[in-house]
């Protein structure tokens, strides 16, 4: 079975979904990502932050692709992205939204990444594609974005991205030692684009 999805109104296969950045490529995840996927899937580093168990071995990451990332089309979900070096293909991460109420165009964003890759910009690049990728083609009228106080590495992506933060919901992370906080960011559809329109201001003149 081949799913669509649209883009400029017109329906187009999602095996051809590809999405390039100065360094990078993002593209559906794959079933053959599960060994790259793994790397990062079994660290602590990682999974405390998306607050998942880490993965045990690639079987459990395959199981994860399965039931996570390529059940998305049929429940109607977008497709979630592989975020791949330009110059080798390597998998190194993964970007994706998903509705929380897509009949009122509100919408979450999520990002993980190989540890080995923190620090370059990297996660700041592939979700600025994403989000483009996600105002231009779908009805989102407000993205959400999440992030453990323990982690303000994601606070300063979301701040780089245009969210603005909005609160903090007190220990409401559980973890086996105990709580955290979690720190909430929107951004509307309007604030959005006046961020393009400032970004393509501010590039003119340079």
């Amino acid at each position: 079975m081949v799913f669509f999805y649209f883009i400029g109104g017109i329906m187009k296969p999602m095996t051809d979904l590809r999405l390039e950045t100065e360094r990078l490529v993002l593209r559906p995840v794959v079933m053959e990502d599960a060994d790259d996927m793994y790397l990062y899937a079994r660290t602590y580093q990682v999974t405390r932050m998306t607050r998942f168990k880490p993965h045990q071995s690639v079987e459990d990451t395959k199981q994860v692709i399965e039931n996570v990332f390529l059940s998305r089309p049929s429940k109607g979900w977008p497709e979630a992205f592989a975020i791949t070096l330009k110059n080798n293909g390597r998998m190194i991460g993964t970007c994706d939204f998903w509705p929380i109420s897509a009949s009122e165009g509100v919408y979450e964003m999520g990002y993980a990444l190989n540890p080995r890759f923190w620090g370059l910009g990297l996660v700041t690049e592939a979700a600025s594609a994403v989000l483009d990728f996600a105002f231009e083609n779908y009805d989102v009228r407000r993205m959400e974005l999440k992030h453990l106080k323990c982690n303000p590495a994601s606070g300063a992506v979301a701040r780089k991205l245009g969210f603005i933060e909005e609160g903090i919901k007190r220990q409401s992370a559980k973890f086996d030692d105990g709580y955290d906080d979690v720190v909430c960011y929107g951004l509307l559809k309007e604030e959005y684009y006046d961020r393009e329109i400032s970004e393509e201001v501010c590039s003119q003149r340079n």
